[in-house]
């Protein structure tokens, strides 16, 4: 009966390298999501305060203010990704070199 079970979960269960895969391709989608949400907010901020110093349009001036949330959540989001996929020292392993740079 036992090892029904494991055979049954052996098909059931993805190889060890598509894993490792799919968490690496989880990684660099958030790293992208972080890029994208950091850019938002800083041409937010940027575009914001030079519209609004200007005096010219402040209706554009508060546009440019109101993405600088949505700009933030992006980047919250990706870099939550990265940390919560990111591989850990003990599952890399006894890599002393990496300690030493």
């Amino acid at each position: 009966m036992a090892l029904q079970r494991s055979a049954v979960r052996s098909r059931l269960a993805p190889p060890e390298s598509a894993k490792k895969s799919e968490e690496k391709m989880i990684v660099t989608f958030g790293k992208i999501i972080a890029y994208i949400g950091l850019f938002i907010t800083i041409v937010g901020l940027i575009f914001g305060f030079g519209i609004m110093f200007q005096d010219t349009n402040d209706e554009l001036a508060k546009l440019f203010f109101m993405i600088i949330p949505f700009g933030f959540v992006l980047f919250f989001t990706g870099m939550s990704t990265v940390v919560l996929f990111s591989p850990r020292e003990s599952e890399l392993g006894n890599r002393s070199d990496l300690s030493k740079k």
